[in-house]
């Protein structure tokens, strides 16, 4: 009888093949323990009644890399901008402390500029 593997084991394997190869962003797991770079190898290997997992490689990091900015820090940024066009980009956050300081600060440009 041959030893299959749980998807959790088969993971950690996957991850350890992302850590050989730098480059693959997705690895194909036969459910015997060997790993592929090619999803038809992991097929072939695999057989009629073989089962093939996909994983991707994690991004936990990319995550963390790409924090939303605080209300408190978008606020900041807001009162620092001398043109309504500067304005734009904020007009996408939708937290009721943001829009009221894009609101002030709109009002204070346009009666500026008048």
């Amino acid at each position: 009888m041959k030893k299959t593997y749980t998807e959790a084991q088969l993971k950690e394997k996957a991850n350890e093949v992302f850590a050989q190869f730098p480059k693959a962003n997705k690895v194909f797991a036969t459910v015997d323990g060997n790993v592929f770079l090619q999803e038809n190898y992991a097929n072939m290997h695999a057989g009629a009644k073989g089962r093939v997992l996909p994983f991707d490689r994690p991004i936990e990091a990319v995550k963390e890399a790409v924090k939303a900015p605080t209300a408190d820090e978008q606020i900041k940024a807001i009162t620092a901008v001398t043109t309504l066009e500067a304005l734009e980009p904020f007009k996408a956050d939708t937290r009721k402390s943001v829009m009221k300081a894009i609101e002030d600060k709109t009002a204070e440009l346009t009666k500026s500029q008048a």
